[in-house]
């Protein structure tokens, strides 16, 4: 059909209307073979520009829609929708950072369109920039919207923030206004059970089994509940029937290596299902990553970075094994391990991530003043990033900078007194007695857990808020006046720590760690803390002896440096002594020595500011 310049505007709308039947109806190809000759002779007609956009999107050819949205906005930009669908598009591409740019321009020019926000919440989930994500839906959760979508992200985002317990009477709601609804039904029992609910965990679970087919997630998150149970025969039958269902299923292969290598400490056995689904898709570095963490737990440095290496044979610009590999190579060979940081970098140069592995690799051969470039590159990116702060401190150090004793200052900083007595026991020493007997009931594995910073020991996560043990249930109690003392104590002021000081706290996350003779802690920090600590349960008795044996130290990094930069402050721990410190210091154990039925028990946690 040929059509002039001066088609009469009749005839157009006549076109115009039978494309829009014909995508109503599905029938994209011969919307477009209507529309197309049509753009071509009225280039700024921009219905007919949006309707080829959205044809295009339908079928699936992204790059034609974008060019045809650009158009649109380019003839009228001040219309959100064609911004939403380019958002979208870029989205089923994989371009997330300029589909956020776009959607955030669409949400800006339609502040009311909730559609807009909910594909904006999940694009910025895609990056893990899960604060942001609550940002946009927490106002609309609070002017009584309840879209099942947005009850889903805003619980998801709550997850990803730590902050669980709030995120499980969301996932409530959703399942009591979308009752058929199988993701939120399992999203709830994985909530439960990252709460430490573990046997409601597995109650939903099953229900929602029952209801639902058996699917690879759902065997997943029962598995998980079961784990939290410490039934971990049936749990890791769920986990192999996940990853019989699905041979490449990421987290069931995860878990399972981390179940096989915690109850057995053999790491042959536990990278079992690793390789063999590597053997299947030698191109899934996520498991290649989780098999060289398995290695790393196994602290066999160089077979991990071999394993990360067999990865870049394949895929020689994926940044996440070239951050991988420059931090596994930094145990050993800090060159090599700058070497893969400067790639990583390359690829990708304004990664966080990235830079922050170069940071680190160049601290590692002496190069101060580059990483302080890093360092202060990343603080501006965010100020509250312990990294940064960590890589600034450690810069500002070797260059022999003062500021460093400011954020570094231990005398001040590192506080630390006996907790209270709880109500309902006698005296400390009871309330530790009873602290200890619950703990040791919950340390079942002997095997320190993959990716933690604990060698020789395990490890158990808590829960404050709804433990079943009477002590478990008093710790926020104990706790709290030394807490609040400390805020005190800090005050307010400009530097990382001070600056964040609001008064108020709540305690995010909870674990105990019993090592074994000879065990410790690596030297590490808590990125996304404000406040970590080390409350002392039960203690060896070689804790007392001359060399620090079992104290905990500061200031040393997790990585071997030149020059070096050895730890400077210690702490000697006692019962029912609670450690208080910046999230962002280096710190560590000194391993110490004794007769095989000795432990050092203690509980951690982090503090944010509330």
């Amino acid at each position: 059909m040929n059509f002039s310049s001066n088609l009469p505007s009749s005839e157009t709308d006549g076109i115009l209307r039978s494309a829009v039947e014909m995508l109503r109806k599905g029938q994209y190809a011969r919307a477009l073979q209507l529309l197309r000759p049509l753009a071509e002779f009225h280039p700024k007609l921009i219905g007919a520009r949006w309707l080829l956009a959205g044809a295009y999107f339908e079928i699936h050819d992204y790059l034609a829609a974008q060019r045809e949205l650009r158009v649109c906005i380019a003839l009228d930009p001040g219309k959100a929708h064609p911004y939403v669908l380019l958002g979208r598009a870029l989205l089923s591409m994989g371009q997330l950072d300029e589909a956020i740019q776009v959607l955030h321009r669409a949400a800006a020019l339609d502040p009311e369109q909730q559609n807009t926000a909910l594909i904006l919440a999940r694009a910025l989930l895609m990056q893990r920039r899960s604060d942001e994500a609550h940002a946009i839906t927490e106002p609309l959760i609070r002017k009584g919207a309840a879209d099942p979508e947005l009850l889903l992200l805003h619980s998801h985002a709550l997850m990803d923030l730590g902050r669980v317990s709030e995120a499980i009477p969301v996932l409530r709601h959703l399942v009591r206004i979308a009752p058929t609804d199988r993701e939120a039904r399992f999203r709830l029992a994985a909530a439960l059970a990252d709460s430490g609910r573990a046997v409601e965990a597995e109650t939903v679970a099953r229900a929602a089994m029952v209801k639902a087919a058996k699917t690879p997630e759902a065997h997943y998150v029962l598995a998980r509940a079961l784990i939290g149970q410490n039934k971990l025969d049936a749990a890791e039958t769920e986990l192999r029937e996940a990853v019989r269902l699905r041979p490449d299923y990421f987290p069931a292969l995860s878990n399972l290596a981390e179940l096989a290598w915690m109850r057995a400490g053999d790491v042959e056995e536990a990278s079992a299902e690793l390789d063999a689904a590597l053997r299947i898709n030698p191109w899934m570095h996520s498991l290649r990553i989780s098999k060289a963490k398995l290695l790393l737990a196994a602290q066999l440095s160089e077979r991990a970075l071999s394993e990360i290496e067999q990865g870049l044979r394949l895929a020689e610009t994926d940044l996440a094994l070239l951050n991988a590999a420059s931090r596994i190579a930094l145990d050993f060979d800090s060159q090599r391990g700058l070497a893969y940081a400067r790639r990583a970098q390359r690829v990708a140069p304004e990664n966080p991530s990235a830079l922050i592995t170069l940071g680190n690799a160049l601290l590692s051969v002496g190069q101060a003043a580059e990483a302080l470039e890093i360092a202060e590159k990343l603080y501006q990116l965010d100020a509250n990033d312990g990294q940064a702060i960590a890589l600034q401190a450690g810069a500002w150090r070797m260059l022999g900078d003062s500021r460093y004793l400011t954020i570094f200052d231990y005398q001040h900083l590192v506080r630390a007194q006996l907790i209270d007595v709880p109500d309902g026991w006698m005296d400390l020493r009871a309330y530790l007695n009873g602290l200890k007997d619950e703990l040791l009931r919950l340390h079942i594995s002997g095997v320190h857990p993959i990716g933690q910073s604990l060698r020789r020991g395990s490890q158990v996560e808590l829960d404050f808020e709804r433990p079943t043990n009477a002590a478990l249930r008093a710790f926020p109690q104990a706790i709290e006046r030394p807490i609040r003392e400390y805020i005190n104590a800090i005050g307010k002021g400009d530097d990382p720590l001070r600056r964040r000081n609001l008064g108020a706290f709540r305690v995010r996350g909870g674990w105990s760690v019993r090592l074994r003779p000879n065990g410790f802690h690596v030297n590490h920090y808590h990125p996304e803390g404000w406040l970590s600590s080390a409350c002392y349960i039960d203690l060896p008795s070689r804790i007392d002896r001359p060399g620090g044996e079992g104290w905990l130290q500061f200031g040393e990094p997790g990585f071997p440096t030149r020059p070096p930069l050895p730890a400077e402050y210690f702490l000697r721990p006692e019962p029912g002594l609670l450690a208080l410190f910046p999230s962002y210091m280096w710190h560590g154990t000194v391993p110490f020595s004794g007769s095989a039925e000795e432990a050092r028990l203690s509980i951690a946690f982090d503090v944010l500011p509330a």
